[in-house]
């Protein structure tokens, strides 16, 4: 961060008017003449109001630059004088308001005019304004360096925990609508056979809307963990997650409520890493949710081989029905490319010879 002049102003503005009335004080109680002290003065005043208006911009290092002439006319190059004063104090100002190569010439300025002072009046007290004078600008930039550190590194971090935060949003949305989506393909599936079974089998019947209401409050108590998990950040553990070797389950269900799936697996499931059978998982529900919701009454293939190493190989394939237009920009399909992208494996959909097919490749 550079530090505002305009914050200096008060403060700043005020201690340099009063060294420049005393150094002026001094100069006509010592019985020389006030004018060049006097000019001095105004000079390096108005050039500081011309630095605090410009800012930051080169108009403000070139009155920065031109100061330590002020500096001499103000002090008379006498060793003595509190105009010396000012200078250590100026210095400080500009390690913290100009950049570091303005402030460096200005900072060898102010030496030559200290030296050439030194040069005119020997006297054994100007290494002490040297030494005064490097230190003020040295500490000054070592200030200015630390506190730009410290405010890169807390938006650095604001900057990551904002990210962090957006993905597990994200993430969160994305199970939101995995459970949704699921239960809703899997109830329409289950209401649809109720519906055709109320005037033959009320049993059968009966057993479907069982089975949709069970559904529905597995989902209801999937959701109220992510709400939960919103409600309580930071806090509260993340529900579990599917994995590989659950999809069989997940093909029970879909085959329970009616979906004529055809489902195979090479390879054993179990071999699968956890992230990538949770990834595995959502796609494939992401898959059938879809394939219900877009071509109901459609038979669905589902392929899956697995490597001994647990890289992946999924399909997932529908007749495309006649009338209803499929594309892949969806909220489910968006977020099952972006879980694939970000493992490194690679995915696509899109119609493939009057059929509508996922396929997905994911490493071990």
């Amino acid at each position: 961060m550079v530090v505002s002049p305009r914050r200096l102003v008060p403060v700043g503005l005020g201690s340099l008017a009063l060294l420049v009335g005393l150094s002026w004080a001094q100069t006509i109680m010592r019985g020389g003449d006030p004018a060049w002290p006097l000019a001095g003065g105004t000079a390096l005043v108005g050039l500081c109001l011309v630095m605090v208006r410009a800012g930051n911009g080169r108009v403000a290092e070139v009155a920065g630059l031109a100061a330590p002439l002020a500096f001499a006319a103000l002090t008379g190059l006498a060793v003595n004088s509190v105009g010396w004063f000012v200078l250590v104090l100026y210095l400080g100002f500009v390690a913290l308001t100009l950049r570091l190569w303005a402030g460096v010439v200005i900072w060898l300025a102010a030496l030559g005019v200290v030296a050439l002072a030194a040069y005119a009046s020997p006297d054994p007290g100007w290494p002490n304004w040297l030494a005064a004078a490097s230190l003020v600008f040295w500490s000054g930039w070592a200030a200015r360096y630390r506190i730009e550190v410290g405010e890169r590194l807390h938006r650095a971090e604001s900057a990551a925990t904002a990210a962090a935060a957006l993905a597990e949003r994200q993430r969160l949305a994305a199970d939101v609508h995995d459970i949704v989506a699921h239960t809703l393909a899997v109830t329409v599936l289950h209401l649809g056979g109720v519906r055709l079974a109320l005037e033959h089998d009320p049993k059968e019947a009966a057993a479907g809307i069982a089975e949709a209401e069970r559904l529905a409050r597995q989902s209801m108590t999937e959701l109220r963990k992510v709400v939960r998990v919103l409600a309580d950040e930071g806090t509260a553990v993340a529900a579990p997650q599917p994995t590989a070797p659950e999809l069989p389950g997940l093909f029970a269900e879909y085959r329970a409520a009616g979906l004529d799936l055809d489902a195979s697996v090479e390879g054993e499931l179990p071999a699968v890493s956890a992230t990538t059978g949770m990834i595995l998982y959502r796609l494939v529900q992401e898959a059938l949710a879809n394939a219900t919701r877009h071509a109901p009454r459609h038979p669905v293939e589902v392929r899956i081989s697995v490597s001994e190493q647990g890289a992946v190989q999924a399909t997932v394939t529908n007749p495309l029905p006649a009338r209803t237009a499929r594309h892949n920009g969806g909220m489910g399909l968006r977020a099952m490319a972006d879980r694939v992208h970000m493992l490194g494996g690679h995915v696509t959909a899109g119609p493939e010879d009057g059929r509508w097919a996922v396929r997905t490749d994911l490493p071990a």
